[in-house]
């Protein structure tokens, strides 16, 4: 329900979520990235690195989704606003 007392229906469209398989080996590298690099290397930041890049990179894919679907629902009431 809207602030009007309009009834919405939400679309049923979610977004893309990785696979737990990959999320589960993009895990495992990087713990044996991190492994390597605080017994072989001796350097916890150089472990910790490149798991901060990928988390980056899956937050601003998930903002870019986000920005996406609220574009789409925009179009989408603009479109039912034309049809008025």
């Amino acid at each position: 329900m809207t602030v009007s007392g309009e009834s919405t229906r939400m679309s049923g469209w979610s977004p893309p979520a990785p696979s737990n398989a990959l999320v589960s080996g993009i895990g495992v590298v990087l713990l044996l990235w991190l492994a390597y690099a605080v017994l072989i290397q001796a350097s916890v930041l150089l472990g910790l690195l490149p798991g901060v890049f990928v988390v980056a990179a899956y937050v601003l894919w998930r903002f870019l989704v986000a920005i996406e679907a609220i574009a789409d629902g925009v179009h989408r009431i603009a479109d039912s606003r034309e049809g008025d």
